[in-house]
């Protein structure tokens, strides 16, 4: 369980789209640990919510707002989570959530 005390971070997206690699900053604005599960808020070009935990199997995420639930690799594997992701999803929220999730598992947050 995390006993960290929990103040906005903001992380930094970097996402091949089309031809170009493009740029852009996020923030996660909460985050709430449930003991199970994790509720994260975030903000980028985007805003929404996600949540993640662990079963028996490993991760997994659900985004309630685009109705995606997946499994995902540790929290901290950036290319696995995103190439998962953005099989289901755009690419920039792809991307957004997988540094997110790197970001937070990076900080000892999750």
């Amino acid at each position: 369980m995390c006993a960290k005390a929990f103040s906005p971070i903001i992380f930094q997206c970097r996402e091949k789209i089309g031809r170009r690699f493009e740029r852009w900053s996020g923030t996660v604005t909460d985050l709430i640990n449930h003991g199970s599960y994790y509720e994260v808020y975030v903000n980028s070009r985007s805003g929404f919510v996600f949540i993640v935990g662990s079963y028996a199997y490993g991760c997994f995420i659900s985004v309630p707002a685009f109705n995606v639930g997946s499994d995902l690799a540790d929290y901290g594997d950036y290319f696995w989570n995103n190439e998962r992701l953005a099989s289901i999803m755009n690419k920039v929220d792809a991307a957004t959530i997988a540094e997110a999730l790197r970001t937070l598992r990076d900080n000892d947050f999750i």
